[in-house]
C-alpha cells in the first residue's frame, strides 16, 4: 500500500517535536543533537509538559521554539507540537534520547527519493551511563554515544521494525515502531488523529496503527538515533493502569473506523500476542492486589480474547502455565 495523499511537488520540510516533562538535563542533550543535524531541522519545537516545567527557563530564548502547556501527558504534549508544526513533515524525540547528526540527512534523501513513502523510522542503538544485559554501550551524551557507535556490535534485534507492505496487519501484533526516530507526512499524522489524549501508555501505538490505516511505514535499515536506558525511562514502570490501557488500545483496533482498514489476518491470527498482554496485566493486578482493576481487565479482553480458554490461561498462575506446557509438549 501506498499513501492515499497527493504528494507535495516542494521539497519536503520538516519539524522535530519533542515533548518533555522535568527533565531539563535529558532535554538539553535532546535538542542539542536536533541542532547538530547536516541537514537543518526547519523548525525545533519543545513542549513543555506542565506550566512550570523546568524546561522552559533553561531553553527559553535559545534557537528552539519552547512550548508549556498545562500537564495533560505526553499525547497531548505531542500534538501541541504537531498544531504548532508548519512543514510537510512532522518527526519525533523523546527528551531523553538523541539523534544521530546524520539523521535527517538520510530520511529527507529516502523522501526525495521515493516519494510516495507516507512514514519513516530508522534503526537505532540502545546505550547506558552504566550499561545492562539489553544495552549496546556506555556513553554519557552524543559526543561519547558517537565513539562508542564506531565500533559497537549491535546486540539488539530491530528486525521487528521491518514491517512495509504489512504495516497495519504487522502493528495489530503489538507496536513495531521506534518514537525517537519516527516521521510522518503532516497532512497524513493529522488525518490520523495524532496522539489519543488521556492514555497512560500505548499512545504511540494508536499513532502507529492509525497512520498505517493511510500509508505504509518505511524502514531505512541504519542505526540513526541513540536510546538512552536509566532509571527514569517510563517504559520500565509497571502498574495495572498501563496493562488496561495498553488493551483498551488494542480493543479500539478492532472497532470502527473513520479511517481505512487495510488487509489484515483474522482476529484469532493475534491470539497470543493479546493473551501476553492480558497475562501481563493481570499479574500487574495481583502484585497491587487490585481486585477491580483485575476483572477489568477481563471484561475489556473479551472482545480480542473471544476463547475463554485463552482468558483462562492468562489467568492462571506461572507455575501453573508452565506445569500445563509441560504436560502439552508430553503428549506429542
Amino acid at each position: 500500500m501506498t499513501t492515499d495523499a497527493p504528494v507535495p511537488a516542494d521539497p519536503p520540510t520538516f519539524a522535530l517535536v519533542i515533548p518533555t516533562h522535568r527533565r531539563p538535563d535529558l532535554v538539553q542533550q535532546a535538542v542539542q543533537s536536533a541542532l547538530r543535524q547536516t541537514r537543518p531541522f526547519d523548525q525545533v519545537i519543545v513542549v513543555a509538559d506542565g506550566l512550570d516545567d523546568p524546561a522552559v527557563p533553561v531553553l527559553g530564548g535559545g534557537p528552539v521554539q519552547v512550548i508549556p502547556i498545562a500537564k495533560a501527558g505526553v499525547a497531548a504534549a505531542r500534538n501541541a507540537g504537531i498544531a504548532a508544526a508548519r512543514t510537510s513533515w512532522i518527526c519525533f524525540l523523546d527528551d531523553d534520547d538523541l539523534l544521530h547528526p546524520e539523521y535527517l540527512s538520510r530520511v529527507a534523501a529516502v523522501i526525495e527519493e521515493t516519494p510516495e513513502v507516507g512514514a519513516v523510522n530508522t534503526e537505532y542503538w540502545s546505550f547506558a551511563a552504566e550499561t545492562g544485559t539489553a544495552d549496546e554501550f556506555s556513553a554519557s551524551d552524543l559526543d561519547s554515544a558517537l565513539v562508542a557507535a564506531r565500533t559497537a556490535r549491535p546486540l539488539t534485534d530491530l528486525g521487528y521494525l521491518r514491517i512495509e507492505g504489512r504495516s497495519f496487519d504487522l502493528l495489530l501484533e503489538r507496536l513495531r515502531g521506534s518514537m525517537s526516530t519516527a516521521a510522518v507526512r503532516s497532512e497524513l499524522l493529522r488525518r490520523a488523529g495524532g496522539f489519543p489524549v488521556g492514555m497512560v501508555t500505548a499512545e504511540d501505538w494508536v499513532m502507529y496503527v492509525n497512520v498505517a490505516r493511510l500509508t505504509e511505514w518505511h524502514l531505512i535499515p541504519e542505526r540513526l538515533a541513540f536510546f538512552r536506558d536509566h532509571p527514569r525511562t517510563a517504559t520500565r514502570a509497571g502498574d495495572p493502569v498501563k496493562g488496561l490501557t495498553t488493551l483498551r488500545a488494542i480493543r479500539s483496533f478492532w472497532e470502527p473506523s473513520a479511517l481505512p482498514t487495510p488487509p489484515h489476518r483474522p482476529l484469532d491470527a493475534y491470539r497470543a500476542h493479546y493473551r501476553h498482554v492480558l497475562t501481563w496485566t493481570l499479574l500487574l493486578c495481583r502484585l497491587e492486589h487490585d481486585g477491580r482493576a483485575y476483572r477489568e481487565a477481563l471484561r475489556i479482553a473479551r472482545p480480542i480474547l473471544p476463547r475463554r480458554t485463552d482468558r483462562l490461561r492468562a489467568a492462571a498462575p506461572e507455575w501453573l502455565r508452565g506445569a500445563s506446557g509441560v504436560l502439552r509438549r508430553g503428549r506429542r
